[in-house]
């Protein structure tokens, strides 16, 4: 009779041992799949492209060209990554409030490039017809430092400096 009990306990141990390395196993495929599926996610979404000359002349063109729209211009700007971006927004709002005609200039004097961040230095000169038709014009020329991220779509400014140049 003992033989028999331990015959059959090695038998269930047996039976357990194997179903617990069958479980692990299962876990083990399991946990190989889903890091193959997460993998190949990743692979599908794009990186990031280089930030190059050509990206930040493009944006300094729609920075031009929108320099008579204060929507189009704000949207630019990535609202949600900019530090500050509503005390910005209400600045750009009260400059294009007194100002009504702009004719502005730029030249890129400098890209880079830091991670997932594009950066890029540039001259930027606007001459400011005043909306009230008494207040003089104004002729800024400032060196802005702009900070980009890639939005999925398109690079977008994140930060620009000094924001002085909107007073």
């Amino acid at each position: 009779m003992a033989q028999r009990m331990q015959n059959a306990l090695r038998e269930n141990t047996r039976k357990r041992s194997g179903a617990t390395v069958l479980g692990v196993v299962i876990l083990a495929l399991g946990l190989l799949a889903a890091g193959q599926q997460q993998g190949a996610a990743i692979n599908e979404s794009k990186p990031a492209p280089v930030f190059a000359e050509a990206d930040a002349v493009r944006l300094m063109d729609e920075m031009r060209q929108e320099s008579n729209n204060r929507n189009g211009f704000l949207k630019l700007f990535d609202a949600k990554r900019m530090p500050g971006y509503t005390v910005f927004r209400d600045q750009v709002a009260e400059f294009f409030g007194r100002y009504n005609s702009f004719q502005t200039q730029y030249h890129v004097m400098q890209v880079a490039r830091d991670g997932e961040l594009g950066a890029m230095l540039a001259t930027f000169e606007i001459d400011a017809g005043p909306s009230d038709g008494v207040t003089p014009n104004v002729r800024k020329s400032v060196s802005l430092r702009l900070i980009t991220a890639w939005d999925g779509k398109q690079w977008r400014i994140v930060d620009l400096s000094p924001r002085s140049w909107l007073q």
